[in-house]
């Protein structure tokens, strides 16, 4: 089969663009102070632990679940578990740096909520289009992944203990957690199924797809 490398680069951008604009999302969740994403949660409390950003610890878990992946089964790695360690964590280091710039000082509580609806529709806006790109899942998605496909059971199942286990973890170390957090588990799917059908006539024009 012949290789298409100018379609390979075109996934690539959307890949890329996908998990900067999810970043960007959790940054804006990060500067809320009301609580983050499930998996969010974890990687904070890890940062906590260790005295490292959000970035960091992201980047580091990434990297150590897919090292324990490689020798469990390294068919599940593919280019967007390697472009997951870098896309989103420092992505949202980064913004919520700026918004600490910008918006100086405690924020009133309307204000932190609307940041956590926007932050929740931008990252729900690059899942949708990281998805499109079909080049796979980062590592955090590949637990539930594994852990379904190897033990035979429900992936929904899988993923809502495995959201339960990242919280419950993450509060323990330090992690945030708060409406954001509820938001995130309970938005983000219908979010994404909103948004969708946006995002891709966009991401279909860049892919080239009929």
């Amino acid at each position: 089969m012949r290789f298409d490398t100018k379609d390979i680069i075109r996934k690539l951008i959307v890949a890329m663009a996908g998990l900067i604009i999810c970043g960007i999302g959790v940054g804006i969740f990060l500067y809320s102070g009301l609580g983050v994403d499930p998996a969010s949660v974890f990687e904070l409390g890890i940062g906590n632990v260790f005295r490292i950003s959000y970035g960091t610890s992201a980047a580091a878990i990434n990297v150590v679940i897919l090292v324990i992946v490689f020798f469990l089964d390294k068919s599940y790695i593919n280019i967007a578990s390697i472009l997951a360690i870098f896309g989103i964590g420092y992505t949202a280091d980064f913004v919520n740096f700026v918004l600490g710039i910008f918006l100086k000082g405690e924020q009133h509580i309307i204000v932190r909520l609307i940041l956590i609806i926007i932050g929740l529709l931008i990252m729900s806006t690059g899942i949708a289009a990281y998805i499109r790109a079909d080049l796979g899942v980062g590592a955090i998605d590949l637990v539930s992944e594994i852990i379904s496909d190897k033990l035979k059971i429900s992936y929904r199942g899988v993923r809502v203990t495995a959201d339960v286990v990242f919280v419950a973890v993450g509060f323990l170390l330090g992690g945030a957690v708060g409406i954001g957090t509820l938001l995130a588990a309970l938005m983000t799917g219908p979010a994404i199924q909103f948004l969708r059908p946006h995002v891709y006539k966009v991401t279909d024009k860049i892919l080239k797809k009929e």
